[in-house]
């Protein structure tokens, strides 16, 4: 595996697990709940980000 997948690969684990969590805890959506899938998604963006600017500084390089 390259270094280059790995943010990608949490990317992917990240949705599918936020994705759980809506089925599995349906009943109660609290606090903590939208807490867990806020942290989720900000933690997606920012791996989205450090892919772009990877590429960027890659090409700038190349």
């Amino acid at each position: 595996m390259k270094k280059e997948n790995l943010p990608l690969i949490i990317i992917i684990v990240s949705i599918i697990l936020i994705g759980l969590n809506f089925i599995f805890t349906s009943d109660e959506m609290d606090v903590g709940f939208w807490l867990r899938v806020t942290s989720s998604i900000f933690l997606i963006v920012a791996m989205v980000i450090t892919i772009r600017e990877r590429k960027k500084n890659k090409n700038k390089s190349d």
